[in-house]
């Protein structure tokens, strides 16, 4: 097996073009795998109660109330005595808009749970993203390890003979065995890490099938970058879709309502009722309403205080947060820009120098080229490959977390 075959090998690529997916673990597999674990139904568990909290919240908490008295009457001219009932019935009633504001909160919350429902299935996707993408990054490093040994052992193998028929010193012999010990070691290395990411990818995410997904050309690469939308209009895209943005956008809208529905409490609810009595040994009876107010003081005024603040507060964090991941998907952009590049230019100076590394052998076994030479060129060949492939990979992971972000993939949340 000679080098370039080797590289070939190492090297082979699916057509420009073919579809990222095809790259990434199958989306119906990815949506059954999300749902099913426990970070998503926890957030679904919890979507539920925030749910039923909601309806609390629009249905208010007032319940009726119900009292009896009964009570002896004694009277001591003429001497008498008299059992007597009261029965009454109460319940405190939402005045002042407050019913409207506790309903328009409602909402406020409904929204705010399914949007966390939503965030916590896409941070899941995300995070089955990067853990297929680093097991794939362990398998181009266990690979490369795994073509360098078989560079080394052919090596090993020539020097032999070579040394047998005295064309090479026992130093150049040496040299080839301690390249092909270095090579055995980082195989050994490079196990220990797939075998470490395979185990937190599957531990994770049970039913996720293992895939080894060979890489797209760079300049396709290239081209799905440049088939995004514009900055501009892929920013606004994010921020529009982002949930995080969007959970913070609704716990500040809902947390504005909270504060107005405390301003609307320093005019205190009354508590209306019925009641009837029974007097005298029911010589007399008693048919009647009630009315009941609570007298304001400053405890309203403080409560209304905090929650406008908590409401100032939260809405400085939206503006803080969009600012933020305005700025982030910017950066991330741009970067997988001047990334897309340099991977073309890295897959090219791999190319060369891989040929360089053929054409050394080539040299060596004329003579030309010593033993430290040889074994140089070619580790620099395996070294401009490897990071030539996790430049790709590199990109890869940018775009597909990118398209991720915007819903092009993966779009399944709830």
């Amino acid at each position: 097996l000679t080098l370039q075959g080797l590289c070939l090998l190492t090297m082979a690529q699916p057509q420009p073009g073919a579809p990222l997916l095809t790259l990434l673990p199958p989306a119906p597999q990815v949506r059954t795998v999300v749902l099913g674990s426990p970070a998503t139904r926890a957030a679904l568990a919890q979507r539920d109660g925030q749910l039923r909290r909601a309806d609390i919240t629009e249905s208010g908490p007032a319940e009726f109330t119900a009292r009896l008295s009964q009570q002896n009457r004694q009277v001591s001219d003429p001497a008498e005595r008299y059992s007597e009932t009261l029965l009454s019935l109460e319940r405190p009633v939402r005045w002042w808009g407050k019913a409207g504001l506790d309903a328009d909160q409602a909402g406020a919350s409904r929204t705010s749970a399914r949007l966390a429902y939503a965030d916590a299935i896409h941070e899941t996707s995300r995070d089955l993203l990067q853990l297929w993408i680093e097991t794939l990054r362990t398998d181009m490093r266990l690979d490369n390890a795994q073509t360098n040994l078989a560079l080394a052992q052919e090596l090993d193998r020539l020097a032999a003979a070579r040394l047998r028929q005295g064309e090479i010193s026992q130093l150049d012999a040496s040299l080839a065995q301690a390249e092909l010990q270095r090579a055995q070691a980082a195989q050994d290395q490079a196990r220990a890490a797939r075998s470490a990411a395979v185990a937190r990818l599957t531990r994770t995410y049970p039913g996720i099938t293992l895939a080894q997904a060979p890489l797209p050309d760079p300049v396709w690469l290239q081209a799905r970058l440049e088939a995004l939308p514009a900055l501009q209009e892929l920013r606004q895209q994010y921020l529009e879709r982002n949930h995080q943005l969007n959970l913070g956008r609704s716990e500040a809208a809902r947390l504005r309502l909270l504060a107005q529905r405390a301003d609307r409490d320093q005019w205190p609810d009354p508590t209306l009722g019925i009641y009837t009595a029974n007097e005298r040994a029911g010589a007399e009876r008693i048919i009647g309403v009630s009315i009941s107010v609570p007298l304001s003081g400053r405890l309203r005024q403080n409560h209304a205080m905090a929650a406008a603040a908590d409401a100032q507060n939260a809405e400085d964090r939206v503006h803080q947060l969009e600012l933020s991941l305005g700025a982030d998907i910017e950066a991330r952009y741009s970067s997988l820009q001047h990334l897309a590049r340099a991977a073309i230019s890295i897959d090219t100076a791999a190319l060369t120098q891989q040929q360089a590394a053929d054409k050394s052998r080539k040299a060596y076994a004329l003579g030309e080229h010593s033993m430290t030479e040889l074994i140089q060129n070619r580790r620099l060949a395996a070294e401009q490959l490897i990071s030539a492939r996790l430049a790709q990979l590199e990109v890869l992971e940018g775009l597909a977390l990118i398209e991720l972000d915007l819903h092009m993939i993966w779009d399944f949340d709830e």
